[in-house]
């Protein structure tokens, strides 16, 4: 239901994601799943929960698509959530670091896969309302990622990453690559 996706913490927003993202591939469910989406899609454990699900599950073909599910680039165009393009980002840079960092090759595959897929999300808020909140959040994480200077920075989004990439210990290697992937979303 929209209160339960508006509501209900991470690991049931997990479960309610992989009902949804089960529907997305048909149309006939679109009035009822929209508002649904939408309410999943505007807070963080919400958004989390459902691309968790959405861009790792092994049975969850349509997101290899090479474009989001219209019902899925409709709900990410009508809400207002401050967190949606971080976490997104997030979604692109972590697989992106974690291809070099594993040591399986199975895990690295893995990463590379997920990856491709927030890609694609990250590519759809682009085209979307969310243009200009992507391209912004892309240059800080480039910055962050190709910055060989240890001096601070007042730009809150740069601290934001600066930590985050920290916290993560990303090497040269991996800032390289996230580096590579968010240049594709940054506006000479």
């Amino acid at each position: 239901s929209v209160e339960q996706a508006s509501n209900d913490p991470f690991m049931k927003q997990v479960s309610h994601a992989s009902h949804i993202t089960s529907l997305l591939s048909s149309t006939k469910n679109d009035e009822v799943l929209l508002p649904i989406l939408k309410a999943q899609l505007s807070h963080s454990d919400g958004i989390r929960g459902f691309f968790v699900t959405y861009l790792t599950d092994e049975d969850n073909t349509i997101a290899d698509e090479p474009s989001v599910p219209p019902l899925l680039a409709a709900a990410m165009a009508e809400i207002e959530s401050e967190d949606l393009v971080p976490l997104a980002c997030m979604n692109l840079i972590m697989p992106t670091a974690m291809t070099t960092m594993h040591t399986d090759p199975m895990l690295s595959e893995n990463s590379a896969k997920t990856a491709k897929r927030a890609t694609t999300v990250l590519q759809s808020l682009l085209e979307g309302t969310s243009k200009e909140q992507v391209i912004s959040t892309c240059r800080a994480i480039y910055s962050v990622a190709t910055s060989t200077s240890e001096k601070a920075n007042d730009d809150d989004t740069i601290q934001y990453w600066t930590k985050f990439f920290d916290n993560w210990g990303y090497k040269d290697e991996e800032k390289r690559n996230i580096a590579r992937v968010v240049a594709g979303f940054i506006e000479v």
